[in-house]
């Protein structure tokens, strides 16, 4: 019977889907596969550099619907494309038209209008109409393409005639797939309000990600009580007054959590302080860690690019100086003496700190190709005796700034032993190793940030300092800090580096991420003001190099360092080798 009843809701299903959808499950491409063909041609039809390309979910529309559609639920949410400052955001699937190399074409001719059109409430039908013909006059291709898709979508929707009329109002229209519309994003009724304690991860806490572009709304749920207990047992309030229990929540991790939020058509947002694997402090007879991080003054401000003023805004983030004390100073750890043996071995083979003079008098040796045509010539009274050669020691001028990203992202677990932040520190220590070999003046800081009014940027070696085991322990003392304010990281590197007097200088960054913060440094306004952060780098003289383990970022890093200005390391645990090599490569 149960069975019975499943199959026919299935088939009413089925019915319904298809009096009030069009679909050609056949025909079907999705983004994913289209998505790197479709960026290089964004950027070949001069698409903004700084956005992404994204998936979208289904959004509302305000429309007079059919019966089926009303008892059904079909036809009251579409897959749209539209843009913000950050992204352009497209269906994750494509069925609508009958073949696959249309709907191929659909994805191209969406990626066009985006790209040269400026749409809001208020011009919507006007803009897309205008944008339209401009494709279909300048390319022959999009003309006869869009001419037989329209054609189709008509014959199956016939309430979108109305996109070939004019003075039509926005509201209450069948949607049109092959248009724009305006963007989702509306401004929040509510503050964003972070403290620092939240805001950080345990180690074991797991995070997926949702890569979806969701509608989504605040709501301001602060509220003192959670509902009330009709009976109280003395006891319990003992417990209840000492310990902040969130009684309406679940502690444990919920495993269907991304599923959920994939199906949702909006998603709340609220600014209670769940008590989710909440932590108690307790007072435990253990040994104090004798690490003390030491402000330097109050700190001072820089200025920062914003991009959608096209002006900086001044004096807009202040750089907090930090310097470790009470800091333990260490050997290399037995872990990298292997690394840091076969490195130095390396640079021996190199001979990168030596040149060689020939064609001497005299010298320490004797250049056998010269020696061999001396005697081989038959008036060797004409012929010079100039077969030696000799080998004089290179003065590199080089100062080298390695500024290192210690955002939270570097607590991520490797393996069940081995953090991100384990192998930079690694790789800062063997790195170090090898420019002491070279001889060649480098500097060591690291940065995390939270908000514009806290960068905090640690001293771990200035360029007078000599390496040494005292650096060695504060390179280990480096913990997770919070967020990427990379710009600001890189105008202050800029600034220490311009005074060395060295003719050559190189800043390297070692990021795990792109940069992003908890106020509205993220997506393109983090992206625009590194870009201009570089930007001043080059203009000083100065080489910028970012070498990072993040895989995606090759998405942004070739648009702020260009196409040979930095390096991804698919295999976190190889940094501390390949950061040398990187360093040798640019420097030889």
């Amino acid at each position: 019977m149960l069975e019975w009843e499943e199959d026919a809701g299935k088939a009413w299903d089925r019915f319904l889907r298809k009096k009030t959808t069009i679909s050609n499950k056949q025909a079907q491409v999705e983004f994913q596969t289209l998505s790197k063909q479709l960026k290089i041609f964004y950027h070949l039809l001069g698409g903004d550099k700084g956005k992404e390309l994204k998936i979208t979910d289904k959004r509302d529309i305000k429309k007079s619907i059919t019966f089926l559609q009303k008892i059904s639920g079909y036809g009251k949410s579409f897959f749209l494309t539209w843009q913000d400052e950050d992204a352009i955001y497209f269906p994750p699937k494509l069925d609508i038209l009958p073949t696959k190399e249309e709907n191929i074409m659909l994805y191209f001719w969406l990626v066009a209008m985006a790209t040269n059109i400026n749409v809001d409430s208020s011009n919507m039908i006007d803009e897309n109409q205008k944008v339209s013909k401009y494709l279909c006059d300048k390319y022959t291709g999009f003309n006869t393409f869009y001419i037989k898709a329209k054609k189709y979508l008509i014959s199956k929707i016939p309430e979108l005639a109305y996109i070939n009329e004019k003075n039509i109002e926005f509201d209450n229209n069948y949607p049109f797939i092959m248009w724009i519309y305006p963007s989702l994003n509306k401004n929040s009724i509510l503050n964003n309000s972070y403290d620092e304690e939240n805001q950080s991860q345990r180690k074991d806490e797991k995070t997926e990600s949702l890569k979806m572009k969701k509608k989504a709304k605040q709501i301001d749920d602060k509220k003192k009580t959670d509902g009330f207990m009709a009976f109280i047992p003395e006891g319990m309030m003992s417990i209840l007054e000492q310990v902040n229990v969130d009684r309406a929540e679940d502690d444990s991790f919920d495993e269907d959590a991304l599923y959920n939020a994939q199906d949702l058509d909006e998603i709340t947002l609220g600014q209670k302080k769940a008590n989710l694997n909440a932590r108690l402090k307790m007072d435990l007879d253990i040994k104090a860690n004798m690490n003390e991080e030491y402000p330097i003054g109050r700190g001072h401000f820089i200025d920062e690019w914003d991009y959608t003023k096209k002006s900086f805004l001044k004096n807009y983030v202040r750089i907090k100086p930090i310097f470790s004390k009470n800091v333990e100073a260490i050997e290399l750890p037995k872990r990298l003496q292997k690394t840091v043996k076969k490195i130095q071995s390396e640079l021996d083979l190199l001979e990168i700190n030596r040149f060689k003079n020939n064609h001497l008098p005299y010298g320490d040796e004797i250049c056998i190709d010269t020696w061999i045509d001396y005697k081989g010539h038959q008036n060797k009274s004409l012929h010079h005796q100039k077969f030696y050669e000799n080998f004089e020691k290179k003065t590199r001028d080089m100062a080298t700034l390695i500024l290192a990203d210690i955002s939270l992202s570097t607590e991520a677990g490797i393996t069940q032993e081995i953090r991100v932040i384990d192998m930079i520190k690694d790789g800062l220590m063997v790195f170090s190793q090898a420019l002491e070999k070279l001889e060649d003046k480098f500097a060591i800081y690291a940065f995390s940030s939270n908000k514009n009014t806290n960068v905090k940027f640690h001293i771990i070696k200035n360029f007078k300092e000599k390496y040494s085991n005292l650096i060695r322990g504060r390179i280990e003392a480096i913990k997770p800090g919070y967020y990427t304010r990379l710009g600001a990281a890189i105008r202050e590197s800029t600034k220490i580096l311009n005074k060395q007097q060295n003719q050559n200088k190189l800043l390297l960054i070692i990021s795990d991420g792109k940069p992003n913060d908890i106020d509205r440094y993220d997506g393109r306004y983090g992206i625009e003001d590194t870009k201009k952060a570089i930007e001043e780098v080059k203009q000083k003289g100065i080489t910028p190099f970012c070498i990072t383990i993040d895989i995606e970022a090759k998405d942004y890093l070739s648009y702020l360092f260009g196409k040979n200005g930095y390096a991804v390391v698919r295999d976190s645990k190889k940094l501390p080798k390949i950061m040398p090599e990187v360093y040798i490569n640019l420097t030889k």
